[in-house]
């Protein structure tokens, strides 16, 4: 039998009471990294709104909380810490709000779950961040998954191995959502459905920040009912930035791409950039964008006095349309044919341009 001497058997407890502190030091330094950038946004979102003219608005652009800059040190706090379970809603966090997050990083996360979590009661939180997995740019290789379809498998893992049924129900929750992106095909569908049907009967009263689970099914399903790709898109009634009103249906007749968007997106000035090009390329088509903009009236006048903006938008500073739209990523883009039938939804960019041009050019050629 050892004996432990007197002097060593004090510094052991010593060691051992010290791991509390520096655990729960740690944890702190974490809240207090991602509290610090929803001030710093929050107060910022504030000026935004106040700004009282386009260059004004334009200056305080510039000064924006930049997340890359907060996820960088909370990525050094967490480096050593991953395999304990608190560092799993930190994780969720970087997902979401790090646009720099490289795939490798993202890979690290997923392989801190799998080897450290797969049976935690805190892993929820997590699965609805991995909606957010983003391979930025990261080149294929082969017998390596790409970075969202190993989310999803690792998603239908969760669902059928974790032994907590609201981490079961999330898991299928972000899965559902994650299928969506796939497409509309009627098979999709049936999968989707049948992951929402999981998510409401074992979590539906977990909350996710403000809403809970069933919040978001409700939404999900009704996505799947009416904004589907082949629906024609909901109706709406408001008013422009001149208060004159307007109607979706005013612009029957052409391609319109419906864009929600404001002034403080991530990458504002850029889609704002991409949308004028393509306004410019389709003048002369049967071709529209519309926009719906949660700015304050005051900022959507500014922005359109000063031709940053060059189409006409629908004001909705409550962002009441966009909640009949279920959007909840900006800029969101949907393009809609002649006859007001939804043909993609998405980002602003590329793909939807190409979507516009196609179905510009099949009318123009008595195509169907």
């Amino acid at each position: 039998m050892i004996r432990v001497k007197p002097m060593n058997a004090v510094l052991l407890l010593v060691m051992m009471l010290g791991i509390f502190p520096v655990r729960a030091a740690t944890e702190a330094g974490a809240a207090a990294i991602t509290q610090g950038y929803d001030r710093e946004q929050r107060l910022w979102l504030s000026e935004m709104r106040l700004a009282p003219d386009a260059q004004t608005l334009e200056l305080i652009t510039k000064k924006r909380p930049n997340p890359a800059d907060y996820g960088a040190k909370l990525k050094r706090l967490l480096n050593r810490e991953l395999a304990n379970d608190w560092t799993l809603k930190y994780g969720a966090w970087l997902l979401k709000n790090d646009p720099s997050l490289k795939a490798e990083s993202q890979r690290a996360l997923l392989n801190a779950v799998e080897e450290h979590h797969m049976q935690s009661p805190k892993l929820g939180t997590f699965c609805i961040g991995m909606v957010y997995l983003n391979a930025r740019g990261e080149m294929p290789r082969s017998g390596k998954l790409p970075l969202r379809s190993r989310g999803m498998k690792l998603l239908e893992t969760i669902e059928s191995s974790n032994p907590h049924t609201e981490v079961q129900g999330q898991a299928a929750l972000a899965l559902s959502i994650m299928l969506g992106e796939l497409g509309d095909d009627y098979r999709i569908m049936a999968q989707r459905r049948k992951h929402l049907t999981e998510a409401i009967i074992k979590s539906a009263h977990v909350k996710l920040g403000g809403i809970t689970v069933a919040d978001i099914v409700r939404d999900e399903l009704y996505k799947i009912k009416n904004l589907s790709k082949g629906r024609v898109a909901p109706s709406i009634r408001g008013t422009d930035a001149a208060g004159r009103a307007m109607q979706l249906k005013d612009f029957r007749g052409k391609v319109v791409m419906l864009v929600f968007w404001s002034s403080w997106d991530n990458e504002a000035a850029r889609s704002l950039g991409i949308l004028r090009k393509i306004m410019s390329r389709k003048v002369a088509d049967p071709f529209a964008i519309v926009g719906v903009n949660r700015d304050s009236l005051r900022n959507l006048r500014a922005l359109e006095a000063d031709r940053l903006v060059t189409w006409r938008n629908f004001s909705d500073p409550d962002q009441k349309i966009a909640k009949d739209y279920r959007v909840t990523g900006w800029p969101y883009c949907l393009v809609l044919g002649k006859d007001g039938v939804i043909h993609y939804r998405g980002a602003v960019g590329s793909f939807a341009d190409a979507v516009a041009s196609d179905l510009l050019h099949r009318k123009k050629n008595n195509t169907p």
